[in-house]
């Protein structure tokens, strides 16, 4: 193969691509089995129509080796052997048995067990997913039992016997058939690795997504802040050029009136009168122009708490998410109240709250599985639930999640960090006198419970 047709897969984590390869390779491994057991009766077939007066001594060996390949099947599953060991048990049991039939029945008759040989063959490496040096252990093992009976049982005859009765075409087509399963292994290989560079891929673009959302929220904030800010110096500037106005205009009449008796004064009095005439002229001036005032930011998160209906909050929440569940295909199913349910929140941080955790949720939960939103008054609380059916996180990851963020002044520096949106929910939850629940088990699959008063 030309090098530049090769992509390099690179930082693979090779644990979890053995992994993947065993899943595949056992789903495989379990299709072939199964046909295997179940083309017994097409055998029996065959060797009624061919042996006619000895196949009931076939049809005992074809059972003996159904029992023993079932037995190993039954036996390896509940002992968890590998798939390779069991796969290559039930093919060795069944290329021996055939092998044997097509080396002991008579020449004229061994055409077409020759050539269900062949199928089987064929079949089986275009159906099972092992390491190429299996099928060829398989054929091998198989080319020396027939020939070794063909040459005790025909002793006076060569080898064109055996190849013209369907030996050659049983031995070009498992030969070819040990290409097609070299090809199957690595085209399967690199289709596993390919899907797990675009899981991780998927997984990485869900980081990055959450950190958009963490930024957006920031900015969100800081808008906040600066208008609050920028009201505050405008208030404070009125204020002052307020004040500083009535002191400039008290010093203007206190000029006047010394104006107007100037004809009393000595000519250093006109002159100081002058001076002080000219800084009133210029704290006027400054009074005109003054624009800018200082205030320290404390850095603290503040609240601003509102009264609004939570019901389009969880559907927006829910809606932004949908391609990121996409990617991972997940379901969403929304259930909200058709009422309208008021909360005395803030509305900025809630948001960041529902989409913390839903996002974290949709990427720690089972690929494939559904998320059902629940959103209603029970009991006069607002209540919303996020259910997952699938396989559970597990009760202690999820607190290892969402203690990760221990201390109380550390909220607003976690919002920018990543893997800690189940944390960050909880305490922004917490803060705005909410409360976050969860439970992982086989049983109820993920559960997770935001509790808000009512407003």
């Amino acid at each position: 193969m030309i090098d530049y047709h090769r992509i390099p897969y690179v930082n693979i984590d090779r644990q979890k691509l053995t992994t993947e390869l065993n899943k595949r390779g056992a789903y495989f491994s379990n299709v072939a089995v199964w046909s295997i057991l179940f083309s017994l009766p097409l055998f029996w077939l065959l060797d009624i129509l061919f042996m006619k007066e000895d196949w009931g001594f076939i049809l005992v060996l074809r059972v003996s080796a159904f029992a023993l390949s079932y037995f190993l099947y039954t036996y390896g599953t509940r002992r968890r052997l590998s798939y390779e060991l069991i796969l290559n048990l039930i093919v060795g049991v069944n290329v021996v048995l055939f092998s044997l039939i097509c080396g002991i029945v008579p020449v004229t008759s061994a055409l077409p067990y020759f050539l269900m040989a062949s199928v089987m063959m064929l079949l089986l490496n275009t159906t099972v997913f092992w390491r190429p040096l299996f099928a060829q252990l398989h054929c091998a093992i198989s080319y020396t039992i027939i020939v070794l009976l063909y040459t005790l049982n025909n002793r006076l005859e060569g080898y064109n016997g055996l190849i013209a009765n369907g030996g050659g075409v049983y031995f070009i087509v498992t030969a070819f058939s040990c290409f097609i399963a070299f090809n199957r292994y690595q085209i399967i290989k690199r289709e596993t690795e390919k899907n797990l560079i675009i899981e991780e891929s998927n997984r990485r673009m869900l980081e990055q997504n959450e950190k958009i959302n963490d930024q957006h929220h920031l900015i969100e904030e800081a808008n906040r802040r600066l208008k609050e800010l920028s009201d505050y110096r405008q208030n404070t500037l009125n204020i002052m050029i307020h004040d500083l106005k009535n002191f400039i205009g008290s010093n203007q009449i206190s000029i006047d009136l010394i104006n107007r008796k100037s004809s009393n004064l000595t000519s250093d009095q006109k002159e100081i009168l002058s001076y002080i005439t000219m800084g009133n002229e210029k704290l006027h001036y400054l009074s005109q122009k003054l624009a800018e005032s200082a205030e320290a930011d404390t850095g603290k998160i503040e609240y601003r708490f509102e009264d609004f209906d939570i019901i389009p909050e969880v559907e927006k929440a829910a809606i932004a998410l949908v391609d990121a569940a996409s990617i991972k295909q997940v379901t969403i199913q929304v259930h909200l109240s058709p009422s309208e349910l008021l909360v005395n929140l803030d509305k900025i941080f809630l948001r960041h709250i529902l989409f913390k955790l839903l996002s974290n949720v949709i990427r720690f939960i089972q690929k494939g599985s559904a998320i059902s939103i629940h959103a209603g008054n029970v009991d006069g609380v607002c209540i919303i639930e996020i259910i997952n059916k699938g396989n559970p996180i597990g009760l202690e990851k999820l607190d290892e999640y969402f203690n990760r963020l221990q201390a109380p002044n550390q909220s607003e520096y976690a919002i920018t960090q990543s893997g800690m949106g189940f944390s960050v929910a909880k305490q922004l939850t917490t803060d705005m006198g909410g409360l976050l629940t969860y439970e992982s088990n086989p049983t109820i699959g993920n559960y997770f419970k935001l509790k808000f008063k009512l407003a």
